[in-house]
């Protein structure tokens, strides 16, 4: 069901930002509290309500979220999928990828504003196609994260020797058999860039699960409060995960 004009398509828990953005922060916040800027899978309407609460469940673990929105028709290479928010997928076009992340400073503003000073750590989390789009934004340094998270996504190009490769966790689904070996791809792809991840997996299908954003949470986490070490060329798998390989 597509949206009215006037209705917002935040949800519940969240607050209407600008440029096509919504957000939530904690009740309890301080100058250390982390952001979670999370990348959606493509969607029409309201979305999923269930991924919606899995990601607003962050806000509940000290994180204030972001939501930034898709473009309408980034995914219309299918012609059911002209109406749905997607993220650019085209690399031979770079501008519309910057575009798009540039579309992000005023909501993080906002949010670095009613968080009240500080440095807050910024992390991202992007799934499906959200993911293959963070994979890319991570490799090309258009935004300055301090950790990423993949779940059942992958790569939309070769990973380039990136200038400064931040902590970055790998997550797929053992029951997604399309998105699955892109997962592996990008991992292989990681390895080959020099580039210390962690590549873990749960079980089930490939819709948002809470083992991911658990996974995701406490991997971010672990950055934040300097934990988070990589032994054996990568980092340990968190939250109901296993290691991949």
């Amino acid at each position: 069901m597509a949206l009215a004009s006037n209705e917002s398509w935040c949800p519940d828990g969240f607050e209407v930002g600008p440029q096509d953005t919504c957000f939530a922060i904690p009740d309890a916040h301080d100058k250390n509290t982390p952001i979670l800027v999370y990348l959606h899978g493509m969607y029409t309407g309201h979305g999923s309500a269930e991924e919606w609460a899995l990601v607003h469940s962050a806000v509940g673990r000290g994180f204030a979220v972001v939501i930034p929105r898709g473009r309408r028709g980034a995914c219309a290479w299918k012609a059911e999928l002209k109406d749905h928010f997607c993220w650019p997928h085209e690399v031979d076009d770079p501008p519309s990828f910057k575009a798009v992340v540039q579309d992000w400073d005023r909501v993080l503003w906002q949010v670095d504003a009613l968080l009240e000073g500080g440095t807050h750590k910024r992390y991202v989390l992007g799934f499906s196609n959200g993911g293959f789009f963070a994979t890319y934004v991570a490799s090309h340094g258009l935004f300055p994260a301090d950790g990423w998270a993949i779940v059942n996504g992958g790569p939309l190009e070769p990973t380039p020797k990136a200038p400064k490769k931040t902590p970055m966790l790998l997550v797929s689904a053992q029951g997604d058999s399309e998105q699955g070996p892109k997962m592996k791809e990008l991992h292989d792809s990681l390895a080959k860039a020099g580039w210390t991840h962690a590549y873990c997996s749960r079980p089930g299908a490939s819709a948002l699960a809470t083992e991911d954003v658990d996974a995701a949470l406490r991997f971010f986490k672990r950055d934040a409060d300097g934990t988070l070490k990589s032994g054996g060329g990568g980092y340990a798998c968190e939250g109901g995960t296993k290691s991949a390989l």
